[in-house]
């Protein structure tokens, strides 16, 4: 039972490791995860007889696009190339696949909405750094509990404490950030959109896993704090050991001398 509570932390730490990495690069390939975006925008009455997509799916580090069928699914035809520090464009998007080289007002496309892009624009390229610092504090978490099994040292460290602890803060404030995004920036959208017929809708599997990885992030720290302090206040009890006894040859030449001595002193 005391081996299964203090895995805890490693346990937690793995499964947040896990949930980070998918949140991480969900969407930088059609087959991976591409449901799991922050926001998708719908542009589908946008320039319509060009070559604008109906939507346009935007992750962490990509975004995906394609077409409404008559059922109203989403049909992926592409995702773009994966960057550390992603921001999605709408204006430079459109202009590249509609060819309209000099405004977008003609297709009916709302500058409020290429704006509050901009405005998020650093915001939203954080968001790769923090999730990528949140992995990689939670595979040190995991490593430094294997170095130690190794090692057959069973008292947690405070490397590992400190790896979950500061995990938990970066993925909590990638969290936080893409929780402002999805409800703040997405009601932004859709207010400055609404002549225009343009909207943007949050994506719930995203939230649910970043809020999960930092969750979990949350109770390995709890749980690695909890067994520094138990492993400390153990330490604290233990009694001194005694001191090294001295071997037998020293011991024996001191009786010798002392034997020497004493016969001297009779004389």
């Amino acid at each position: 039972m005391g081996r299964l509570i203090g895995l805890l932390p490693t346990v937690a730490a793995f499964v947040a490791f896990i949930l980070s990495i998918l949140c991480l690069f969900a969407g930088t390939q059609k087959n991976l995860l591409s449901s799991a975006d922050i926001l998708t925008l719908y542009t589908s009455t946008v320039g319509n007889g060009t070559e604008a997509h109906d939507f346009y799916s935007i992750h962490v580090m990509t975004y995906c696009e394609g077409f409404m069928n008559s059922k109203e699914e989403r049909n992926l035809t592409g995702c773009s190339k994966r960057s550390m520090l992603f921001s999605f464009d709408p204006s430079e998007v459109l202009l590249e696949e509609t060819g309209n080289t000099t405004s977008l007002d003609r297709l009916g496309w709302p500058s409020a909405i290429s704006e509050d892009f901009r405005a998020f624009k650093i915001t939203y390229q954080s968001l790769g750094v923090f999730y990528c610092i949140g992995v990689g504090l939670a595979g040190l978490a995991i490593l430094v509990r294997l170095f130690f099994m190794l090692f057959r040292r069973t008292r947690q460290s405070a490397i590992e404490l400190a790896s979950l602890l500061i995990g938990f803060v970066m993925i909590s404030i990638a969290s936080i950030i893409t929780t402002v995004i999805m409800f703040q920036f997405v009601n932004l959208v859709n207010y400055h959109g609404e002549a225009s017929d343009v909207s943007a809708k949050h994506g719930r599997e995203f939230l649910a896993m970043s809020w999960a990885a930092a969750g979990l992030l949350l109770v390995g720290s709890v749980a690695s704090l909890a067994m520094v302090l138990v492993d400390r206040g153990r330490a604290e009890e233990e009694p001194p050991s005694p001191p090294p006894r001295p071997d037998t040859p020293k011991s024996e030449m001191a009786g010798d001398a002392e034997s020497i001595k004493s016969a001297k002193s009779k004389y």
